[in-house]
């Protein structure tokens, strides 16, 4: 019961996305999902700070990934919610 926060529609969202490719910049994750620039720095927060995810700077674009070492925990959890 303690990853009950990662079941938001969001995050699964984003991370279904990030398992389709490589990396994604966060502005294409948004237009993407067609949400505010404000929530999904909040959901991308989360996702990071618990360790799911990873951030990269090139430039002035931020890049998300899922860590390499998550990437089947990533997967079990997002084909549950399917």
């Amino acid at each position: 019961m303690k990853n009950l926060w990662l079941f938001d529609e969001k995050r699964i969202a984003i991370l279904q996305e990030l398992l389709k490719c490589d990396s994604a910049r966060g502005c294409d994750i948004r237009d993407l999902l067609k949400i505010k620039k404000a929530l999904l720095s909040h959901h991308l927060s989360l996702l990071r700070n618990r360790g799911l995810i990873s951030e990269e700077r090139r430039g002035r674009e931020k890049f998300y990934r899922i860590r390499r070492e998550k990437r089947s925990f990533v997967k079990k959890v997002v084909s549950v919610v399917k």
